[in-house]
């Protein structure tokens, strides 16, 4: 069995990608090579093994079971490299670590219910004035706390459920799916790219989404779905449209 190749410096900078704070990293030769971790924002102690055995790190200290077990399997994947933490995951972090919504960040505790309120969200962060990457994080809730998600979010299902939309000259808002961490929790992010298609809106009504209204995302609040943007912000975005 060839030995597994142990990058301690990728695993630090993942943890760090992910919101841990290493305040401490100490190499040690007890029974062969190992590394222990310590965060200021954690209790939990990480050791890892330089071992030919994949899921032997262990992770100790005062954190709950939960984080625990959790934080064993990320350091676990990234050890022998079967996880790969997006290069996203940094900038949610540190989104979340303000503890604030924007014109272009939004959070959810949950994922929708209603799809038509996943429908308006969509529509508002989309067509944002700035026209920049806005981003809906589910897993936080509106007190900023992060509770993380039982269920990865499934990129095919939105999209799915978008394309059965009618759009202004069929230009659909282009989103992308992924699913991060902060700290060991899984949270879900719903990416609205940038796009010199705004402003998106509807041409046939859905559900309490009406058809032949521009929403968009003023602060931290979206236009109500009984009202549209303002005359200003409209302008703004076909300036965007018509370049």
């Amino acid at each position: 069995m060839s030995k597994i190749s142990i990058d301690i410096e990728n695993v630090k900078n993942n943890l760090i990608n992910i919101g841990y704070e290493i305040c401490d990293c100490n190499e040690k030769e007890n029974n062969g090579k190992n590394w222990q971790l310590k965060f200021s924002n954690s209790g939990a102690i990480v050791t890892i093994y330089d071992t030919n055995n994949k899921r032997n790190s262990v992770v100790n200290g005062k954190a709950d079971e939960k984080e625990r077990k959790q934080l064993k399997e990320i350091v676990d994947g990234l050890k022998c490299k079967e996880l790969n933490i997006d290069p996203l995951n940094r900038k949610i972090v540190e989104l979340i670590n303000k503890k604030q919504e924007t014109f272009f960040c939004d959070y959810k505790e949950k994922y929708y219910e209603k799809k038509d309120d996943l429908l308006h969200d969509i529509l508002c962060l989309s067509n944002n004035t700035e026209n920049c990457e806005a981003y809906i994080i589910v897993g936080v809730t509106d007190n900023h706390e992060v509770v993380g998600i039982e269920e990865k979010l499934i990129s095919n299902n939105l999209f799915d459920f978008l394309k059965g939309k009618k759009f202004a000259g069929d230009h659909m808002p282009d989103v992308e799916v992924k699913n991060l961490f902060y700290l060991y929790h899984d949270i879900g992010v719903i990416i609205c790219k940038k796009s010199k298609n705004v402003p998106f809106f509807l041409t046939e009504r859905y559900k309490s989404v009406p058809e032949h209204r521009i929403f968009t995302r003023v602060g931290d609040t979206n236009t109500p779905k009984n009202s549209s943007a303002s005359y200003c912000d409209i302008e703004k975005l076909w300036q965007i449209h018509f370049g």
